[in-house]
């Protein structure tokens, strides 16, 4: 006779598979003085004790990845509401030294004005470090296999002059920071992702949105360019609007835009 839902769930017994671990880590990215910066904490327990690693902390039983996502932005970057966005999970069986862990990656973008960040349970220092040496234009979607050939190196640097590279993170940190700027590159032309780094959306400047792409990109843009494509892109779309000139600029005074959400 077959068991009736009510009872199969009542007699299941969960040992019969193994449970990994699940963790949720975060790249909170900001843009400061015209680069992208990306939030780092150090550890202070083993394992990689010492090391560098993003914010992150393990999945609770009774939240989803998003909520445990939303806990850790808070925790960690002092930012509530924060725009999340998933990135990729990171699966290698070995990518953990302590047991089987999995990661659930999420990308926030925060202005830098709301950034406030101290130091949690599990870290006895955090800062943020520009982010340097990431060759490429941008993938679509993430891969633990994506940069096998790549060889150039990821570089960090704090706003003390502390520099390191990957290899001195913790974990498989370099390779999710990797997917991170290169899924950034390859869809901050259709979406709308350059506007969560604005410090006012209802107040910005074209020059303010060029200097956030630039910063992601990597590299610098053409002016007249970038403002074609905008206004092609995004104002005849109707996802930002003219607003009125800037006040109180020295010179000729810029056009101010606001975002339509």
């Amino acid at each position: 006779m077959q068991l009736s839902e009510e009872l199969f769930l009542k007699e299941y017994d969960p040992s019969q598979f193994e449970r990994p671990s699940v963790t949720v880590d975060i790249l909170v990215m900001t843009v400061l003085e015209r680069k992208l910066h990306l939030l780092l904490v150090r550890r202070s327990e083993l394992p990689f004790l010492g090391k560098w690693a993003l914010p992150g902390g393990f999945l609770k039983m009774d939240e989803s990845a998003e909520e445990a996502a939303a806990r850790i932005v808070l925790a960690k970057a002092g930012v509530s509401g924060a725009h999340l966005e998933q990135l990729y999970t990171f699966s290698s069986v070995e990518r953990d030294p302590r047991t089987r862990v999995l990661s659930i990656a999420y990308l926030a973008t925060v202005p830098y004005g709301k950034l406030k960040f101290a130091a949690g349970d599990s870290v006895d220092n955090a800062s943020l470090y520009a982010v340097d040496g990431i060759s490429g234009d941008g993938i679509d979607t993430g891969s633990e296999d994506a940069f096998a050939s790549d060889d150039s190196e990821l570089v960090l640097t704090s706003p003390d002059g502390n520099v390191i590279t990957g290899r001195d993170l913790a974990f498989d940190h370099e390779m999710i920071i990797r997917t991170a700027v290169l899924r950034m590159r390859g869809k901050i032309g259709y979406t709308d992702l350059a506007f969560g780094f604005l410090e006012d959306p209802s107040a910005f400047t074209l020059t303010e949105l060029r200097h956030i792409y630039e910063a992601v990109l990597g590299r610098p843009l053409d002016v007249g360019n970038f403002r074609r494509t905008i206004k092609r892109d995004y104002e005849s779309a109707g996802k930002i609007t003219e607003r009125g000139l800037e006040k109180g600029s020295v010179g000729r005074p810029a056009m101010l835009y606001r975002t339509n959400k």
